[in-house]
């Protein structure tokens, strides 16, 4: 089976339903789950020098401030997120590089076993990303989480601010 078809039956197979079994909602590469502060979002971001034969990908996991009321008129952008991180944020050191794993992301070659891929992948979610990705399910928890996150902890921290600054301003108004 070609690599990019690979890459498909394991969103379909795998991920879709384990998302889909904890609430979140789906449009394309982006799913996400939201609450009444914030919005866990979680894409599939292919490399652009990916093939037919060889994908390269990450797993970007962050969050959303203000939260997805409506995703017609608000469909989550990568660009959007308070927080945006691979799934190397989510694992265990020993996970982060194997056969399917490198420095950037996951790796599918056509001449890989499908089934060996895919146990692989649905390991790292099952076992280590989403676990601690869905334990994120208030405000606390994730600024818990990303305080030890160079970075994206100040930008979390300011972009908690200023949403609560414009809540403010919105009821003085």
């Amino acid at each position: 089976m070609i690599a990019i078809n690979q890459q498909l039956k394991i969103r379909e197979e795998v991920l879709n339903p384990l998302l889909k079994a904890a609430g979140f909602s789906n449009d394309g590469e982006m799913w996400w789950k939201s609450y009444d502060e914030f919005s866990l979002v979680l894409n599939i971001q292919n490399y652009w020098w990916s093939t037919d034969d060889q994908v390269d990908f990450r797993i970007n996991l962050g969050l959303m401030i203000p939260p997805i009321k409506n995703a017609i008129e608000q469909k989550p952008e990568l660009t959007d997120l308070a927080v945006c991180v691979s799934q190397d944020c989510f694992m265990k050191e020993n996970r982060q590089f194997h056969k399917f794993k490198n420095s950037i992301g996951y790796t599918i070659k056509t001449t890989d076993d499908y089934q060996d891929v895919s146990e692989f992948i649905k390991k790292d979610l099952i076992e280590e990303i989403l676990p601690k990705f869905f334990s994120q399910n208030t405000l606390e928890k994730c600024i818990n989480f990303y305080k030890e996150v160079p970075f994206w902890n100040n930008r979390l921290e300011r972009l908690i601010l200023e949403q609560k600054f414009r809540s403010i301003q919105n009821m003085a108004c």
